[in-house]
């Protein structure tokens, strides 16, 4: 293979890539032909689940308090504590969010965890590699703001991380990993993270 055609499916493969990543919410059929009707069913399964009050695992004081012990947990090898499972995203997180145009809108459920989950991997990744190389430093947060004051939600309340930067003695680190953290009757927890 010359050098030309490989430069040519570089640019293919980036430009497939880019337009997967970046239209992500755009229907998508496959060869499969039940796809609406899986949209359809994952949309009924949705609305069973909207109530007033969840019962929801890890839950802290203040978003604060919640991105401090994710924060916590991942350095200390915990990745599933303190922030949403599988359940509570697709029983509780996606029911409330069902107006707001989010995957679980133009894909099926399992599809959409799977999009989700691949954005927790690599955002984990990236947090654990800063914490490995601070192994046993304890860290503190020095900057956190909010995008916005919080928006409701249905039962929920979603808090969006603005800037984060936290540090280790005199070295900063500007995390862009954590993105969302939900209220529910005055308590909070990690939901999305992503890169």
């Amino acid at each position: 293979m010359n050098a030309r055609l490989i430069a040519i499916t570089q640019i293919i493969f980036a430009i497939l890539t880019t337009s997967i990543v970046t239209d992500c919410k755009k229907e998508y059929k496959g060869d499969d032909p039940e796809y609406f009707k899986k949209i359809e069913e994952s949309q009924a399964y949705l609305k069973a689940h909207v109530k007033d009050k969840y019962e929801i695992s890890d839950l802290s004081n203040t978003r604060e308090e919640a991105i401090y012990k994710f924060l916590e947990a991942v350095q200390n090898e915990q990745k599933d504590r303190y922030i949403f499972t599988k359940e509570e995203y697709i029983n509780i997180f996606l029911p409330n969010t069902l107006d707001e145009n989010t995957l679980s809108n133009t894909m099926p459920l399992e599809q959409a965890w799977k999009f989700t989950d691949l954005r927790r991997y690599i955002a984990l990744e990236s947090l654990q590699n800063i914490f490995k190389k601070h192994k046993n430093q304890k860290f503190k947060i020095e900057t956190l703001t909010w995008r916005y004051e919080g928006r409701q939600l249905m039962a929920l309340k979603g808090h969006r991380v603005g800037n984060l930067t936290i540090s280790f003695g005199n070295e900063k680190v500007t995390l862009e990993e954590v993105r969302l953290v939900i209220e529910h009757q005055g308590k909070y927890k990690v939901c999305v993270i992503g890169t």
